[in-house]
């Protein structure tokens, strides 16, 4: 067995430098914000855009929006007709069905959810040809203030089956998934315009 005794003034603690002092609490919010913010290992994409709306009202805005408003036919890809009616859309552990105009559907339940900050989701039980190549996929949401305006970013990432569709899947991501991530954030954007100048 061993003791130990705390220092005095025969055995000093040991200076530690400023600069380490001011660092240790912006490296405590890093790693809270590492661990609440998971990053998802697979095949993703990541897209953004900015809003005239203050972050917590862009937030707001957008994650109970309906799915058909933004999610329209493009890049191959099908438009999304409506889900499951779930209301209010602001807790983790709610899940619905996501509906497509081919038919399709795929569940959507909340993962996280930081009014003004953070909003993440997965999706599974495809219908679509998704469910060849991917396990499941995961959506995440940040919103920021920067210079007056609010910056929005999304990543959404495909966890792949095994590694022999992951050319496939990134092909697919890269060519067809990423556009079509575009052009609803475009129309994100669309919308926050409406709503800051009045007349939505």
């Amino acid at each position: 067995s061993f003791a130990y005794s705390f220092p005095n003034k025969h055995c000093p603690m040991p200076h530690m430098p400023h600069a380490v002092l001011v660092l240790l609490p912006l490296l405590a919010l890093a790693l809270s914000a590492a661990a609440q913010d998971p990053v998802v290992k697979g095949v993703a994409a990541t897209v953004e855009t900015a809003v005239l709306l203050p972050p917590a009202q862009a937030f707001r805005r957008l994650v109970p929006i309906p799915l058909e408003l933004i999610f329209r036919a493009g890049h191959g890809l099908p438009a999304i007709t409506g889900t499951s009616v779930v209301a209010p859309w602001n807790a983790v552990g709610q899940s619905r069905r996501v509906y497509f105009e081919t038919g399709d559907s795929a569940r959507e339940t909340i993962t996280a959810y930081r009014e003004g900050e953070y909003f993440a989701y997965r999706v599974e039980e495809f219908t679509l040809a998704a469910k060849y190549v991917a396990k499941y996929a995961v959506g995440q949401w940040w919103w920021r203030e920067e210079q007056g305006r609010t910056v929005v970013v999304w990543r959404y990432t495909f966890v792949p089956k095994n590694f022999l569709v992951r050319p496939f899947l990134a092909f697919f991501v890269r060519h067809r998934w990423r556009p079509y991530m575009q052009a609803a954030v475009a129309r994100v954007q669309q919308d926050a315009a409406v709503v800051f100048f009045g007349d939505g």
